[in-house]
């Protein structure tokens, strides 16, 4: 699995995520013992339901599990500003506006609040760059062009 960058209080999200689907399986485990009281398993709508939640709530377990062990820990005031990194502040122009990105890891993006992913596509395309770069960005609507203005520590 790729690397997923994640600040400690993210991990610590995920690892709380995971806790909370681990304590889920006793009440479902209870569920598909007492569906089995029901008789002939081949026509047990409940315990076929039962199996399935028990199928999908594991499937969830491994999946937040294999991303916490891709888990690289940044720091927003520790991202190194002399080019876009992972938990800089970036101050672009689209446009002719000025735009405001954080770049953050997947787990924590929020797009209403600026907070981009390093694996969008304005994301990728930004990482690496320095102030006075302009870089083409593929979207649905055509390439948008971005000027990076202003690079700075997140927090």
């Amino acid at each position: 699995m790729e690397s997923i960058y994640a600040t400690k209080e993210g991990k610590a999200a995920l690892q709380s995520k995971l806790d909370d689907l681990i304590a889920k399986r006793q009440p479902i485990a209870e569920l598909i013992s007492r569906a089995r009281e029901f008789g002939d398993l081949k026509e047990n709508a409940e315990y076929s339901a039962a199996r399935e939640e028990q199928n999908n709530l594991e499937m969830q377990i491994t999946e937040v599990d294999a991303q916490l062990q891709s888990i690289v820990l940044f720091s927003y005031s520790k991202a190194d500003t002399k080019v876009v990194n992972i938990g800089t502040k970036v101050t672009v122009e689209v446009n002719r506006k000025k735009v405001v990105f954080v770049i953050t890891g997947m787990l924590e993006s929020d797009t209403d609040k600026g907070y981009i992913s390093n694996a969008s596509p304005i994301g990728r395309a930004l990482l690496g760059k320095k102030v006075g770069d302009t870089v083409d960005v593929k979207v649905p609507a055509g390439t948008v062009k971005y000027k990076i203005l202003k690079i700075e520590k997140a927090a």
